[in-house]
């Protein structure tokens, strides 16, 4: 069963409460999944976070711990005030604790293990790791390696052997499957479906292995997109414009053919969702220029104020013409982000501020409506995003803590500058030139979240990227060559961050303010958890 990056698994998503995919969609859906391993919503929990990656450092400040709660409860991320997460547990019954862990063998960018308490007494062990966009996999259970990453139905069966005859019976077509074993010599057969499992069907199929099976169970998808193993029309970004001028397409039908073909969805519901996910940005620009709401961190709203100043003309700013536009769209998004309220991620959390802006501004710009500018216009930059961020997927997670801000900042601006230029009526060449040019522009942008938070200086990045993409889009249509092709530099982005990983004790929160917020903040988030 081939398995592909979606554009709506991978770069236009997930929705769900901000500040950072990786730090609470992807932890919700870390707790979903343990959720659904273990049955029930457990009766304790005792989750250590790994230092050896940066869950321990960011979980307080991002609100990794009241997301995963969320997730644990069996509750809809995006219809739960994630901030009562410890209220709510308690009422439920679950007792958690959360601590950080030393040892190695915990993921590689937000790794966890949880030590899980059933009501009955029992107890399984989950390592599982936030492997960046708000994507996750959970890589052992009781000792037995697994890859669970949420985006397939998967069943497992424990068992004391595993016999080739049950195999045969169970396996059909678009399944595969992995055997392994743990410690104490017991079997895990671990089948991953494009379709969900009739559990009723092969639960009559198990009872005839009656003596050997330990237990069984079935896992169903946390991400909105389930890949069907159909080869996509294209991967790279070289191969997409190859595929765009074969078949005369525009860049966001590029983005249709891909997702319907990997999805199985029909190419009218592939727009209708994202004409729903544009909906989505709608409301947190809405909801961000208005700045009714409270920030528990380091900053206050002031989206609605640079909007009054930048719009006044007076001459405490200079003119910036669509840009008096983008930027405060840009801050009220992250600001909002900041709030936990629900955002949709563009790849991330970190960088949801950026494509909203500039498709927002520059479809205002064009139509000459600042109310209601063309929507169709709007959804159809919203997909040329999609198509770039895909190509990109391809090799990228759009984590941070993996590859550098450039991961987030850098891939949302590119994707930003593509959508661009597909609204000025640019070429697939032209977008994936602006994109490349934009990488260009910010390679090498380190991650540097002061107290764990999405707010300094990612909020700063946010304003300053969407500047670039709009210089990008504006250069490639004016005749300026990016030279090097969009995947080579995604490819140069790759090394540069697997660098500037290794550096450790670098930006902004090495300063003295960064070091004093740190530590002041720490102490407040503990104290706001205390139920």
């Amino acid at each position: 069963m081939n398995q592909f990056p979606s554009v709506f698994n991978h770069a236009l998503g997930p929705v769900a409460p901000g500040p950072s995919s990786s730090n609470t969609a992807a932890p919700y859906r870390i707790g979903k999944l343990v959720w659904q391993i273990t049955g029930e919503t457990p009766a304790k929990i005792y989750a250590e976070l790994a230092t050896s990656t940066s869950f321990a450092r960011t979980y307080l400040g991002s609100k990794s711990d009241l997301a995963m709660i969320c997730g644990l409860l069996n509750k809809e991320l995006n219809k739960f005030d994630i901030t009562k997460g410890y209220k709510e547990a308690k009422k439920a019954g679950l007792e958690i604790t959360f601590d950080t862990a030393s040892w190695e063998g915990l993921g590689t960018l937000k790794g966890c293990r949880l030590t899980v308490t059933r009501n009955d007494g029992s107890s399984v062990i989950i390592i599982a790791d936030s492997t960046g966009g708000g994507t996750v996999e959970i890589l052992s259970i009781d000792g037995f390696p697994v890859s669970i990453k949420g985006d397939c139905y998967e069943l497992l069966i424990f068992a004391k052997e595993i016999p080739d005859e049950m195999v045969k019976e169970i396996i059909q077509e678009k399944m595969t499957y992995t055997i392994t074993e743990n410690s104490a010599s017991h079997y895990l057969l671990n089948i991953k479906s494009t379709v969900p499992f009739v559990y009723d069907e092969i639960q009559e199929q198990l009872d005839k292995y009656d003596g050997i099976i330990l237990r069984s169970l079935t896992i169903d998808p946390v991400h909105p997109v389930v890949c069907q193993g159909e080869n996509p029309p294209f991967q790279t970004a070289t191969e997409m414009c190859d595929y765009c001028d074969k078949n005369d397409l525009q860049l966001w039908q590029a983005a249709i053919k891909y997702e319907s073909a990997i999805s199985g969805w029909t190419e009218k519901q592939v727009f209708n969702h994202a004409k729903q996910l544009w909906q989505n940005c709608m409301q947190s620009i809405k909801k961000g220029l208005k700045g009714n709401f409270s920030i528990n961190g380091i900053i206050t709203p002031k989206a609605n104020i640079m909007a009054k100043k930048f719009n006044s003309r007076n001459s405490e700013t200079f003119p910036l013409g669509i840009l008096d536009t983008a930027l405060p769209v840009a801050l009220g998004i992250m600001e909002y982000s900041n709030s936990a309220g629900i955002i949709v991620c563009i790849p991330t959390g970190g960088s949801a501020g950026i494509v909203p802006a500039a498709i927002y501004s520059g479809a205002c710009s064009i139509s000459g409506n600042y109310l209601n500018p063309d929507e169709n216009l709007i959804i159809k930059a919203f997909l040329a995003a999609g198509a770039i961020g895909v190509c990109m997927a391809q090799k990228n997670n759009f984590s941070g803590g993996a590859l550098g801000c450039q991961a987030e900042i850098g891939s949302g601006a590119a994707m930003a500058s593509a959508a661009l230029v597909q609204m000025l009526g640019g070429t697939v060449k032209q977008s994936c030139d602006a994109a490349s040019m934009t990488i260009q522009c910010l390679s090498g942008l380190i991650c540097d979240p002061v107290a764990g938070t999405v707010q300094v200086p990612c909020i700063a990045r946010n304003l300053s990227a969407t500047a670039t993409a709009f210089v990008s889009a504006n250069s490639i249509m004016a005749g300026f060559e990016a030279v090097i092709p969009l995947e080579e530099m995604c490819d140069a982005m790759i090394t540069t961050g697997n660098i500037i990983r290794a550096c450790k004790g670098i930006g902004a929160t090495t300063t003295p303010t960064g070091k004093r917020l740190a530590a002041e903040l720490t102490e407040k988030y503990n104290a706001v958890r205390k139920v």
